[in-house]
């Protein structure tokens, strides 16, 4: 019994001692967990070695690398996405854009360019073109054609009506147009090349008079009232 007493003694103390690891155990362990942080947070060997830019238009490749600012062997896991984002964002010709990473050694950039739906001149002769969103994002030497002039106030509050009127139109429409005068956010007219003008009125249900005039303009008619899409008129002079 004593025996087997001491026995049974040794193999729970041994049991034991292998749930118990050795000092070194926790050692190693420490040694390799900093080795790891290392590899990952500091080292260049997870860092960046390519930047993939997607969905460019008329912006380069390179120029949103420029913009980014991504310094190649950064670490990846210490990469700022967020200010990378904000530097891109403060491109004018982009509209949205996201940042990704890409294990072991890439970044990629996704981004949205800006559309433009017309032009407001500038000085000598130049040009901005607009977006849906009226942000004047690119100055070119002269008017695009197929882009409306879009005529707005040169004071007052920031003239976001012209700009909403031109995104809610096809584009069959909008290259027929000469200009979209804007004096307030309840007064926008067309004008078409043709010299037909179209009164718009206010950019309320701008969808449903989008509609209309696709289906006005094979009508005849110089003026056209849409102020009030459910009494369209359509008239030959401004008076009758």
């Amino acid at each position: 019994m004593t025996g087997g007493g001491s026995m049974a003694g040794g193999l729970a103390g041994g049991l034991g001692g292998v749930r118990r690891p050795r000092w070194w155990h926790w050692c190693a362990m420490a040694v390799v967990l900093a080795l790891l942080v290392w590899l990952v947070a500091f080292s260049s060997v997870l860092g960046v070695r390519t930047v993939n830019v997607v969905g460019t238009r008329t912006l380069t490749a390179e120029q949103v690398r420029a913009a980014a600012g991504i310094r190649s062997g950064t670490p990846l896991a210490r990469l700022d996405l967020g200010a990378v984002r904000s530097r891109l964002s403060a491109v004018a010709p982009i509209r949205a854009v996201t940042v990704s990473r890409s294990y072991p050694a890439s970044v990629i950039i996704k981004i949205t360019e800006r559309v433009p739906i017309g032009y407001r001149p500038i000085d000598r002769g130049q040009v901005v073109l607009v977006d849906p969103d009226n942000v004047a994002f690119r100055t070119v030497a002269a008017a695009p054609a197929g882009l409306p002039r879009l005529l707005v106030p040169a004071i007052g509050p920031q003239p976001t009506a012209a700009a909403a009127v031109a995104g809610a139109l096809p584009g069959r429409i909008l290259r027929a147009l000469s200009s979209i005068s804007a004096p307030s956010a309840e007064s926008v007219t067309l004008t078409l090349r043709d010299g037909r003008v179209v009164l718009w009125g206010g950019t309320d249900r701008s969808t449903d008079k989008a509609r209309l005039l696709t289906a006005l303009l094979g009508r005849p008619g110089r003026y056209i009232d849409l102020s009030d899409p459910s009494a369209v008129t359509t008239r030959t002079d401004p008076g009758s």
